[in-house]
């Protein structure tokens, strides 16, 4: 595990690119030590920047431990006079222009943040108007989704309706099942009815007959018994004639009833036809509204980040000007 560094081997590293003509950085700093983060030694480097004028006013700042021999310690001394001295002529100008480098330094960096504030402004305000349209196409999407459950309840209203008609279709061929059905029966039953007059008549015929070759005096009789017979046959054609106009005239009522009925289920699934479609319509525009909204919100999502950038610049341009200014 990599070990930490601290405050005096920051003080050590700052002191030796100092004396090399460097002005000390946070990674001229790190180099030197090979480790260290930003965050740790850039507290370090503005508490030496603060104590570096009391250090050059105070030779002995600089000095060598107290346990070190006496004439070590005084050559040593005598060399960093020396050295001081060589140093001091340009040590000033050198200070000098490394302030105004980071004066330099800290309005572009004041410029730069300004521009980030102007940038993060821009974003909020279009990040609002963003919002605002979003809001907008929620409320259209509501709209459409209402439309959408109104169109739906017209359909399953017309859709009872049409099976309602359908039923009274249904109840109508079977009343005309029945009613054909009853107009055979009587057809029949005339028919039944004429064959027996006929045979009837055959048989009264037939009786006369005889009767005319046993007694010429029951000539009359026959007669009028046989224009009976023939009245009989006659009004019996005359009622089935009647039944078989009956029976015409229904199936005529049943399938004009059967016709007008068919025309109300064809314009019914008309009507149908066309609220399916209103429906799929509806359906399509609900699913582009659907994808718009998942854009609009993902752009929502995106622009979010954006609009915490003034309060990091806010928090980030203080200490800046607080490390530059303490280092002057």
């Amino acid at each position: 595990m990599a070990r930490g560094i601290t405050e005096d081997e920051v003080w050590k590293a700052c002191d030796a690119l100092l004396l090399e003509g460097a002005r000390p950085t946070i990674e001229r700093v790190r180099q030197k030590l090979g480790r260290g983060s930003p965050n740790t030694v850039s507290p370090m480097l503005e508490t030496w920047f603060k104590h570096l004028g009391g250090r050059i006013k105070d030779p002995r700042a600089f000095s060598a431990p107290a346990s070190m021999p006496d004439p070590v310690y005084q050559a040593a001394q005598h060399l960093w006079e020396a050295a001081q001295a060589e140093a001091r002529l340009d040590f000033d100008d050198r200070l000098k222009a490394g302030l105004a480098g980071a004066a330099a330094s800290v309005d572009i960096e004041k410029d730069r943040a300004a521009l980030a504030d102007a940038a993060a402004s821009a974003a909020a305000i279009k990040a609002n108007a963003l919002q605002a349209e979003l809001a907008q196409s929620r409320e259209a999407l509501d709209g459409e989704r209402a439309a959408h459950a109104a169109t739906a309840a017209r359909l399953d209203d017309a859709r009872l309706q049409t099976g309602d008609l359908q039923a009274d279709l249904a109840a109508v061929r079977r009343a005309a099942d029945e009613t054909r059905a009853r107009a055979d029966a009587a057809i029949s039953a005339a028919d039944e009815r004429a064959h027996g007059a006929e045979r009837r008549a055959a048989l009264e015929i037939e009786r006369e007959r005889l009767l005319r070759s046993k007694a010429e005096k029951s000539t009359e009789s026959i007669a009028k018994r046989f224009e009976e017979a023939l009245k009989a046959q006659i009004a019996a054609s005359e009622q089935l004639n009647a039944v078989e106009g009956r029976l015409t005239q229904l199936k005529t009522d049943a399938r004009q009833r059967e016709q007008s009925l068919q025309a109300l289920v064809d314009d019914r699934d008309a009507r149908i036809r066309l609220l399916e479609a209103e429906l799929v319509d509806a359906q399509r525009e609900l699913a582009g509204r659907t994808a718009q909204e998942v854009l609009m919100s993902e752009l929502v999502a995106k622009l979010a980040p954006i609009s915490a950038v003034p309060k990091e610049s806010r928090s980030v341009k203080p200490r800046g000007a607080r490390s530059k200014n303490s280092g002057a």
